[in-house]
This record gives C-alpha cells, sequence and structure tokens, in this order.
C-alpha cells in the first residue's frame, strides 16, 4: 500500500482532515455477517432506474443513484417510508465498531461522516467516552484532543429530521455562508483524506460537491484510499484532474497501516 507520505506527516502533526464512507460500515457489517449495499444496489433498491437512450445519442456513463431512487420513494409512499427502507438498508448501529473505527477515534480528534449509522458515537463511548455529536446545518465544534468530534454532513436515522437523502434534502438542508466558511478554513489548514468511499459511486460525488461549495472553488490536493477494487484509468484521469490522488486501501488496511507511521 502507498499510503502518502503527506497524509502521514499530517497525521503526525494534527494537520490532517479525516472523511469517514460507506466502507467502514460494510467492513463492520460483513464481520459480523450482516449485508451492506454498495451505492449501486441501494439505487436499484429504491427503484432506481437506468434512463432510456436515445437513439443516435452518444454512450455516456450513468452512475446509479441512490439520491434519485429515494425521491422516488418519497413522492410514492412518503418520508416515514423512505426513512424505514433507509434504515432497513443501511442501519448497522447495533453491530460493533472494528479496528478502522477505532483507530480513526484515536488518531483524528475531529471526523467527518456521511455515514448515517452510531459506529462511530458506540465505538467512541466503548472506548471510554462519549464524542461531540453535530448534524449538517449545524455549528461544527471545536476540536478538543480530549474530546472526540463527530460530524454528520448528512444525518443520522438517530436524528429523523436531520438526514440527507435525496437531492431536494441537499438543497433544503444548506451550508450557510459561517459553515461554510469554516468548511473552507479547515480544508486549508489540513490535509484533506478521504477514506471509505469509491471514486465511481454517487455517494462521493455529492461529498465533492458539497465540499467544493464550500471551498468556493476547486479543492486543493486531497487524498483517498479507494475501498474495495482496483481503480481504473477513466476514473484516475477523472479524479487526479480534479485534484485527487488515489489509492487502493480498505478501511482497516489503511487505518492500520497508518497507525504503524505514526509517531507515538
Amino acid at each position: 500500500m502507498n499510503l502518502p507520505v503527506e497524509v502521514i506527516e499530517a497525521v503526525n502533526k494534527g494537520k490532517c482532515l479525516l472523511f469517514v464512507g460507506p466502507t467502514f460500515s460494510l467492513e463492520a457489517a460483513a464481520e459480523h455477517g450482516r449485508d451492506y449495499p454498495d451505492g449501486k444496489s441501494i439505487a436499484k433498491s429504491l427503484g432506481w432506474t437506468r434512463p432510456k437512450r436515445m437513439v443516435g445519442a452518444r454512450k455516456t456513463i450513468i452512475v446509479p443513484s441512490p439520491a434519485k431512487g429515494a425521491a422516488l420513494v418519497e413522492k410514492k409512499l412518503g418520508r416515514s417510508a423512505l426513512v424505514s427502507q433507509a434504515k432497513g438498508l443501511l442501519d448497522v448501529s447495533d453491530v460493533p465498531g472494528i479496528p478502522a473505527h477505532r483507530i480513526a477515534l484515536s488518531r483524528f480528534p475531529m471526523i467527518f461522516t456521511t455515514n448515517y449509522d452510531r459506529l462511530l458515537e458506540r465505538t467512541a463511548e466503548d472506548m471510554g467516552g462519549a464524542a461531540t455529536v453535530a448534524y449538517r446545518g449545524e455549528e461544527i465544534p471545536e476540536a478538543d484532543p480530549a474530546k472526540r468530534v463527530i460530524y454528520k454532513l448528512w444525518g443520522g436515522f438517530e436524528k429523523p429530521e436531520s438526514l440527507v437523502m435525496t437531492e431536494a434534502d441537499h438543497n433544503l438542508v444548506a451550508l450557510d455562508t459561517p459553515l461554510r466558511r469554516k468548511i473552507r478554513t479547515l480544508i486549508r489548514r489540513n490535509v484533506v483524506f478521504f477514506v471509505g468511499y469509491r471514486p465511481d459511486e454517487e455517494h462521493f460525488e455529492r461529498l465533492w460537491g458539497d465540499l467544493t461549495e464550500c471551498y468556493g472553488g476547486e479543492l486543493p490536493r486531497c487524498h483517498m484510499a479507494v475501498a474495495q477494487g482496483k481503480i481504473n484509468d477513466y476514473l484516475w484521469q477523472k479524479w487526479v484532474w480534479r485534484g485527487l490522488l488515489m489509492f487502493t486501501a480498505d478501511p482497516t488496511e489503511c487505518m492500520e497501516e497508518l497507525e504503524k507511521r505514526i509517531e507515538t
């Protein structure tokens, strides 16, 4: 694994901003014999279907959209039904955390996540102290090494009104000017590190869009541990052009290697 030196040095200096993605939850679920769908499966489970190709139209890569699937469920059955279906697919808060969660919490006093479950919070409690939790739209607490901060960018099942699942939700729960300014400052002062995401899924595209909006333009160079598989040439070129440097590593693999390389 080619763990970037820039990331290692930033963690050693307390200058690395960690974003935790869905593969953290997938690994925890798999370890306990539970299913946890990827973005494509979520989209299809929520009713998303591939748009019909117009005759003569150029062939394009279509990414299955969980957000559009969620909007279909909400329109047809209502918000409560959407939340219920999403929990059935994604809530693994009752399983224990894995090494990836524990190392992340021990090494990063502030973690941003787009996961809806409480795996990070429960792991923090199991490690001997409750974390300070905030949700999209709320003020970001100041990082304190003695008190872990978890910021849930897309809300959590434990607070249904905070959930951001459809395109309309992203627009409705706005990141106001003070919050955008705070995130912009954090990005400028830290090395941004994504773990537990895939660059070929809408989930990450939406997160990148959120951060780009906060930053007010193209993000500075960021790093990403790509979960569950190789990086093809198309994705490599697409994201490198946008300033994202990638390497292949699942969450626990990445966090354990980072732990070995950190100065204690």
